[in-house]
């Protein structure tokens, strides 16, 4: 029997590298996406490996939503193993005083309520069926914090919070909860830095620059059946 694994926001970067990496262990994907489609390589790399690909269109920040697409994941996938909440967005270096209201709403919204909102849904699935775990996709900045990146990081930072909660709160139930802490990423969402903006990161060593594969790697690690990491902020650098 494959296993199954959800994960949010596969036409982004990390991602899509994630699919590709259960993909090539077996998994049959359920991918979502909302205002881009998925890449046509994860369709192929599906087929190359024997795998299922689901593709559903999802609004992380509607509540109904996601449990209207979490609940006809769990009934059509026979063994739905894992949820990677992926799912997130940034709207660039800017002063807190320089915020709208709305953008603090979208980033808050869609980073964090949208991340507890998958993680509630899948926890009502996981506890029926008495195993599964969970891997949500922080940020270095949750941790260290980023200037001029202040909403971003807090609500890369309340999602540490919701992992740890969690894991107690889930203790001897056989669900799993974990979150990886990247530092910078290129993906679209980081394109907006300069080739100058990422020297200048390199050779001040305060962060280095990793490849969506390098992030697809540790997230799968962490949902493998070797793992027994709860509760874990997993640094990638």
């Amino acid at each position: 029997m494959k296993k199954s694994v959800l994960i949010t926001g596969v036409s982004g970067g990390i991602g899509l590298a994630v699919a590709e990496e259960f993909a090539k262990h077996g998994y049959n994907i359920v991918a979502t996406y909302n205002r881009h489609k998925i890449a046509s390589s994860l369709q192929k790399l599906c087929e190359k490996y024997n795998v299922k690909l689901t593709e559903l269109k999802l609004d992380i920040t509607n509540s109904k939503h996601v449990q209207t697409v979490f609940d006809q994941a769990f009934k059509d996938e026979v063994y739905l193993d894992c949820v990677v909440c992926n799912s997130g967005v940034s709207l660039g270096e800017k002063m807190l005083c320089d915020h709208s209201d709305e953008d603090i709403a979208v980033v808050i919204q869609t980073n964090l309520v949208g991340t507890i909102y998958c993680n509630r849904e899948a926890i009502k699935h996981m506890l029926k069926q008495k195993h599964g775990n969970i891997v949500n996709i922080s940020s270095i900045y949750g941790v260290n914090g980023g200037s001029c990146e202040s909403v971003y990081s807090a609500s890369k930072a309340g999602i540490i919070g919701l992992t740890k909660s969690l894991a107690k709160e889930l203790a001897g139930s056989k669900i799993r909860v974990n979150t990886v802490a990247p530092e910078f990423v290129e993906t679209n969402m980081t394109a907006c830095f300069s080739q100058q903006e990422k020297d200048a990161i390199k050779r001040l060593g305060e962060m280095k620059i990793l490849q969506p594969e390098d992030v697809a790697t540790v997230v799968y690690s962490l949902a493998s059946d070797g793992s027994e990491l709860n509760g874990e902020v997993v640094f990638i650098d």
